[in-house]
C-alpha cells in the first residue's frame, strides 16, 4: 500500500462495496506500489491497497480534530463516530432518496459514471447535508481525472459534514500528489483524530512523514500503529524497517514501544 502515485482511472476504478444499515457505500483500492526500496525518496508508489472508502449519509456534530502527532498514533481509541451515528441519521432520509443514493452506488458499481453523477446529484438537492454524495461525486471524478473538481467536491462535503473521516483522507491524498505536504499531514491528522484506528489514514501519513516531511520518529510511530491492526501486511513491515534504518543513521534513539503503538 502506498500513496497515489498516478490518481489513474485504470487503478481507482477497482472498487468493492460493503453495506451498512440497508445503504451500500462506495470503496475503492488502487494497485500495489512499484518500488519497495526503502532507503531512497524515489519510493513514491500508488495508493492504498483495498482501501474502503465508507461514504455513508451521516451528518454529526462537528469535534475539535487538533492534537498532536505523538498523541494520534499512540491512540488506542477504536471508536469511529461518524459510522456510530449513521442509524440515527439515516433514519431522518426519506426513503425516496435512500433508494437514489442505492441506484447511484450500484450505477458506480457498474462504472456507469455519468448515471451516478446524475443521480447522487438529484440526492445532493433533495438533501444538500448528506457529506457522502459529494465524496462519491469526488470518486467519480477522479476516476475521471477531473482532480480539482474532486477536491472541490471534497471541500463540499467537509463543510456538510466536517466529522467525515473519509472525505478528509481522499483530500489529503489529492493535497500529497499536488506537492501540498502540510496540507496533507493535517488532512490525514484530521481523519485520525476523527477515527483514530483509521488505517489508511495511518499508513498515508506515516509514508508521508517518512519521505516528504522528514519526521522519522513520527513515521515510525504510524508504521507502528498501521501494523499493530494490520500485522499481516509484510511491505509496510519493510517501509517500517527502511525507517528505523534512517533514524540510526540520523543519530536519533528509537523509543522503547517496539511492540507498536495505536
Amino acid at each position: 500500500m502506498r500513496f497515489i502515485n498516478s490518481l489513474s482511472t485504470s487503478t481507482m476504478r477497482q472498487s468493492v462495496f460493503i453495506a451498512l444499515f440497508c445503504v451500500t457505500f462506495l470503496a475503492s483500492c488502487s494497485t500495489a506500489p512499484n518500488s519497495n526500496d526503502v532507503n531512497t525518496p524515489s519510493r513514491t508508489a500508488s495508493s492504498d491497497a483495498a482501501e474502503q472508502h465508507i461514504v455513508d449519509m451521516v451528518n454529526i456534530a462537528n469535534k475539535d480534530a487538533n492534537t498532536t502527532l505523538t498523541a494520534i498514533a499512540d491512540k488506542q481509541d477504536q471508536r469511529n463516530v461518524y459510522l456510530e451515528q449513521a442509524s440515527l441519521r439515516l433514519a431522518e432520509v426519506p426513503a425516496a432518496v435512500l433508494a437514489q443514493y442505492q441506484q447511484a452506488i450500484n450505477a458506480m458499481k457498474t462504472q456507469q459514471w455519468q448515471n451516478a453523477n446524475s443521480l447522487f446529484d438529484n440526492v445532493i438537492a433533495a438533501q444538500p447535508q448528506l457529506s457522502g454524495a459529494y465524496v462519491n461525486k469526488a470518486i467519480i471524478a477522479i476516476n475521471q481525472q477531473a482532480f480539482e473538481q474532486a477536491d472541490a467536491l471534497l471541500a463540499q462535503a467537509i463543510k456538510a459534514n466536517s466529522s467525515n473521516p473519509y472525505a478528509h483522507q481522499i483530500k489529503a491524498n489529492l493535497a500529497r500528489q499536488q506537492g501540498q505536504y502540510a496540507q496533507a499531514e493535517q488532512g490525514y491528522l484530521t481523519a485520525l483524530a476523527l477515527w483514530p484506528q483509521y488505517p489508511q489514514a495511518q499508513i498515508n501519513l506515516a509514508m508521508l512523514l517518512e519521505l516528504y516531511r522528514g519526521k522519522l520518529l513520527q513515521a515510525r510511530q504510524f508504521y507502528l500503529a498501521y501494523l499493530a491492526n494490520q500485522p499481516d501486511d509484510e511491505q509496510a513491515k519493510r517501509w517500517l524497517a527502511g525507517v528505523e534504518i534512517k533514524i540510526k543513521r540520523a543519530g536519533l534513539t528509537l523509543p522503547d514501544n517496539t511492540n507498536g503503538a495505536g
